[in-house]
């Protein structure tokens, strides 16, 4: 039996797929495709963005007018991702359930995961086992205990992987569903209450909105955020192109967002976009998808450029 290691591991899926994994860049710890395993950092630290873009990208073209093509996309691995972010595509699997695209992109990518080191245990989920069978993953590896690291595989594709590896020391989790017992966990219960407290309470969410400058970083940042625009733009004529539809990332935030026809707009004030980010992510997401729209990894958090805490939105909440 052949020893595992993580290089052995990249090497393997370097010669198989694209490979996207953490990589320290300028003193940031990002997601990005790589072309060598001493490209990937060892750092177990959760990486400033999130799996989102290589499986939602900014901007696709959905079909062509007249060709009407989905685009095949290429194999791809995505090395690193953490419990929340795994928590975070659990929740997008299920919104583009019926979308062909993403799930093109998706049944075309081979999820590698592991445990990082919490900066806010109180906030930030940790690693658990039992975890592990709520959350879709081909292979998992917990390198957060002394010793050598321990493997889970989530699927057949995991088992294949670390077969040809020739590496059977691993620990098989089936799938058990989302959600246990088919309903909201308490603590998400509990935080969905306390957003539902403060819905109507303008002069709380004035408040906590008075320094946002709706620049949308929390919303590019969040591993769960998806708002998008739908985008016609027509081909020349003389060289008998046709016209495309495309997908583009969008924001909550932004001014336009909420605007419709006859200059009316639903979101008008900061406070109330605000307020529709957090419905979204605490009542609406949970009462549709029986999920959070929060995975608490504090991105928004971070890179704010005038820090809008969500600890402290939600403990105001609490109190109020």
């Amino acid at each position: 039996m052949a020893k595992f290691t993580t290089a052995k591991l990249i090497d393997f899926l370097l010669k198989e797929y694209a490979v996207i994994a953490p990589v320290e860049k300028e003193g940031e710890l990002l997601f990005q495709k790589i072309n060598a395993v001493e490209d990937v950092s060892s750092s177990l630290q959760l990486p400033k963005n999130s799996f989102k873009q290589f499986l939602l990208p900014h901007e696709e073209v959905l079909f062509d007018f007249i060709k009407n093509p989905i685009k095949q996309t290429f194999a791809q691995a995505i090395f690193g991702i953490s419990i929340v972010d795994l928590k975070a595509l659990l929740l997008f699997d299920q919104m583009f359930a019926k979308d062909p695209h993403y799930q093109n992109r998706r049944q075309n990518t081979a999820i590698i995961g592991q445990c990082i080191v919490p900066d806010d245990p109180k906030f930030l989920s940790i690693f658990e086992e039992n975890v592990l069978e709520r959350l879709k993953f081909d292979i998992f590896i917990d390198r957060c205990k002394n010793g050598d690291p321990k493997i889970f595989t989530g699927s057949s594709l995991g088992q294949k992987i670390l077969d040809k590896l020739k590496f059977s020391d691993y620990e098989h989790i089936d799938f058990k569903g989302a959600i246990e017992g088919g309903k909201l966990d308490a603590k998400s219960q509990k935080l969905k209450e306390q957003i539902k407290k403060v819905v109507n309470n303008k002069k709380f969410w004035k408040e906590f909105a008075k320094e946002c400058i709706l620049c949308g970083k929390c919303t590019v940042a969040c591993p769960t955020c998806y708002c998008f625009d739908l985008v016609d733009e027509g081909g020349e004529i003389s060289k008998k192109q046709s016209g495309v539809r495309k997908r583009r990332l969008s924001s909550c935030f932004y001014e336009d967002f909420a605007s419709v026809a006859g200059g009316e707009n639903f979101l008008r004030t900061k406070a109330e976009r605000l307020r529709n980010y957090y419905i979204h992510k605490f009542i609406r997401t949970p009462e549709r998808e029986q999920l959070l729209g929060c995975v608490g990894c504090l991105r928004c958090f971070r890179v704010c450029p005038v820090g809008i805490d969500i600890r402290k939105i939600l403990e105001a909440a609490k109190k109020a």
